[in-house]
């Protein structure tokens, strides 16, 4: 069948020249490689939970902002169990970790009942601004039940630093501002210092160590397994060794270029971009799976030229929608989601090119020997013909099964859930997720969020009024469920001011004028300065969540805002930010980057299909069976509760650049079908015998190659491999059995002899 000259010109000239001149396109080949090599040598790894914060907006220097103000809020946090309410062992554990954590480079202080001053004061003047544990250990029972009441009397240590039952202590580990040391050392330093028992350690840094370890891991273990799976597949399909190398060096070029691109860009593999080699390994080896089963029988160049023409356009169309599914996901904001979109187009543009060129010509060279594929009688036999009489018969009960479904699973899409907690990429048994639900139950949460209040109307935030409201804020945000702790410059005024004027209810401060000179006096203790700027311009209420979701973080937020409005002082704003009110604002990014990608990549994909195809009824028809999977997978995650995080932001456009794949290759071979003269089911069934044998293969290879991620441990790698594994075999469903049906009405309705439809 002659091609279209113009929709395959530069396609089949490609397949054309390297089946005729093998040796000058492996020739060129090789210098690409080359280049990409020097970019690979110099790739690094940084796969830290960083990856996924929004660094581009107004948002991210505020919090650079506050952070130059009151200092960073990254904490390591680690907790001590006593055997009895304020056992003297783990009251002497605390001592001594936070005597050699302040010892740590890296370390801005550690807070712990060992280094924050009480603030004990008397009616006679005196003002004693040591530690509870200043003096040691108490070494008798009347000086230990004296501690422990000094220290239930005070505003900031309970839930802080001891727990309710007074048996759990905390040592809290603050990172110098803009630390930018190795966190693997630091966190291996302060867990070297724990004793074997009754501690556990949580925190954002054991995030980012945790998670860049489990990363590196999987990259080392899925990535080979990948390529085992995949040609253990393509050996028992095509039975010889040569289609396994041309499929594997095909994918292995997509990857490589992938990587180098990203060295000589100076980009690191992320914990978002680690996904991709597994990606455009499995990409490749899809695309020359209908490379290599329209090669299957081919003897010498001018038929294997032949067999091949006809493919040509439909792997680059292929490619080219799957390249905008990569690139669309640049909707989003942060950076390295943008990169994971660019970074895989390009793999996905690289395969295409080693699939239209470097498959070609090492076929010719090393032709595939003789005989069909395994399982291509079946699938181009039985398989065939059931399909086309469910087309053929059952219509409208496919469209109607189909339209169904899709019900189902549309009401799923508003129920999804936008997830930031870093800790439920771990299974429970895991230390890391187990501490840290430990640590959230016995203490006050590990993660910080700050609400910074701001006079705009140059008030100092001292005025007895401020103060006041400062304190009504902290005191209702304490209150919402998602918040263990919060302190205020409140607090501390509170218990000064109790303590000279010998009221136990310790009342605030009534003018400004005493305020400050309460605060000359605490100028020592350097915690105040996390609660209010030198300059008296801003305070802060400083906040231990007790809930990591992106949606109770920035609640905190709005509720802040909310408060104060009908409570607060005018000329002062409040304004949450802080590390993990960041994770949660990004995941927010997230969600909406998703919306708006897909919207962009239905659009685009339109746009190639109807230039490609150039029938606009047959280009829609081509885009439905792709958009169902879609509402699918995002209506599963929906009604199962999978959230949509940093790991499943890119599901949704590079499910449906990959679904079109398929849909390319039928559509193609069917509108070549009806060129040729054939009724539509003619057509239909001609089509499938040519590309139903690759349409299953391929789904089965890029099915098996993200399946085997659902092995990981790693919520967030297992959640992005299952669901792109099953999308793909819903694609299949869909381009199988609806499809069809859809073609069945584009044109004639012709119906094939009962003789054609047998063969």
């Amino acid at each position: 069948m002659p091609s279209n000259p113009r929709r395959g010109r530069l396609p089949e000239y490609l397949v054309r020249t390297a089946v005729l001149r093998p040796w000058t396109v492996a020739g060129i080949w090789l210098v690409v490689l080359a280049i990409g090599g020097v970019g690979v040598a110099s790739l690094e790894i940084d796969t830290t939970t960083d990856s996924v914060l929004d660094r581009s907006g107004a948002e991210w220097a505020y919090y650079q902002d506050s952070q130059a103000r009151f200092g960073g809020d990254e904490i390591v946090v680690v907790s001590l169990e006593g055997a009895t309410p304020f056992d003297p062992k783990a009251l002497a554990e605390v001592e001594r970790l936070t005597r050699a954590y302040e010892r740590l480079d890296g370390v801005r202080r550690v807070d712990s009942l060992a280094s924050v001053p009480m603030i004990r004061s008397a009616p006679d003047g005196s003002l004693d601004l040591t530690s509870a544990l200043e003096r040691g250990v108490p070494d008798s029972p009347e000086a230990l039940s004296s501690l422990a009441e000094e220290v239930r009397r005070d505003r900031i240590a309970p839930r802080n630093f001891v727990s309710e039952d007074e048996r759990v202590f905390a040592v809290n580990v603050i990172l110098e501002l803009g630390f930018d040391g190795d966190y693997d050392v630091l966190v291996g330093a302060i867990r070297a210092e724990m004793p074997d028992e009754g501690a556990r350690i949580s925190g954002v840094p054991v995030f980012r160590t945790e998670a860049n370890a489990q990363t590196r891991q999987e990259i080392l273990l899925f990535v080979p397994l990948t390529i085992l799976a995949i040609a253990l597949l393509v050996v028992a399909s095509f039975r010889s060794l040569g289609a396994v190398a041309i499929a594997m060096t095909v994918g292995g070029i997509g990857t490589w270029l992938l990587l180098g691109a990203m060295g000589l860009a100076g980009v690191s593999l992320s914990l978002i971009t680690m996904i991709l080699p597994s990606v455009i390994l499995a990409l490749g080896c899809s695309y020359v799976m209908h490379v290599l089963s329209a090669a299957a029988g081919a003897r010498g160049p001018e038929q294997l030229v032949t067999q091949l023409l006809p493919v040509a356009l439909p792997v680059a169309l292929s490619g080219l929608t799957t390249a905008i599914g990569f690139a669309v996901i640049g909707a989003v904001r942060i950076e390295e989601v943008r990169n994971a979109g660019a970074f895989g187009s390009l793999g996905v543009l690289a395969i295409v090119a080693a699939s239209l060129t470097v498959a070609p010509a090492l076929l010719r060279l090393w032709p595939l020997p003789p005989g069909r594929p395994r399982g291509a009688s079946w699938a181009e036999g039985p398989l065939r013909r059931g399909l086309v009489r469910i087309a053929a018969r059952h219509r409208v009960a496919v469209l109607v099964g189909w339209a169904l479904i899709l019900v189902v699973f549309a009401t799923g899409i508003a129920r999804i859930q936008v997830e930031t907690d870093a800790t439920r990429w771990f299974p429970h048994g895991n230390e890391v997720r187990d501490s840290y639900e430990a640590i959230r139950e016995q203490l006050s949460g590990i993660s910080p969020v700050n609400v910074v209040l701001e006079s705009e109307s140059g008030e100092p935030v001292t005025e007895a009024a401020v103060v006041s409201a400062l304190d009504g804020l902290a005191r209702h945000l304490e209150s919402l469920p998602s918040v263990g702790k919060a302190v205020s410059l409140a607090d501390p005024l509170r218990q000064i001011h109790g303590g000279f004027s010998d009221d136990p209810t310790q009342p605030l401060p009534g003018d400004r004028q005493m305020i400050e000179q309460y605060l000359l006096l605490l100028e020592s203790v350097e915690p105040i300065r996390d609660l209010v700027t030198p300059d008296r311009s801003a305070a802060n209420v400083v906040l231990r969540a007790d809930n990591n979701a992106s949606g109770p973080l920035l609640a905190i937020g709005d509720e802040a805002e909310t408060w104060w409005s009908e409570n607060g002082v005018d000329g002062i704003r409040p304004r949450a930010t802080g590390i993990m009110y960041e994770f949660a604002r990004a995941e927010d990014e997230i969600a909406l980057g998703q919306i708006r990608g897909l919207f962009l990549a239905l659009a685009a994909i339109a746009v190639v299909l109807v230039a490609a195809l150039r029938k606009l009824s047959l280009a829609g028809v081509a885009l439905i069976p792709n958009v169902i999977p879609i509402v699918m997978v995002f209506g599963f995650m929906g009604l199962a509760g999978v959230p949509l995080d940093a790991g499943t932001v890119i599901v949704g456009s590079l499910a449906l650049g990959i679904a079109v794949d398929d849909t390319v290759h039928l559509v193609s071979a069917f509108q070549r079908s009806c060129e040729a003269g054939r009724g539509t089911l003619e057509a239909l069934d001609a089509a499938l015998g040519h590309v139903i044998h690759p349409l299953v293969l391929t789904t089965a290879v890029v099915g098996v190659g993200f399946g085997l991620l659902g092995f990981s441990d790693f919520t967030f790698t297992r959640n992005l491999g299952l669901l792109i594994a099953g999308t793909m075999l819903v694609c299949l469903a869909t381009d199988l059995i609806l499809l069809p049906a859809l073609l069945r009405g584009v044109s004639g309705t012709r119906v094939p002899s009962s003789s054609r439809l047998r063969k």
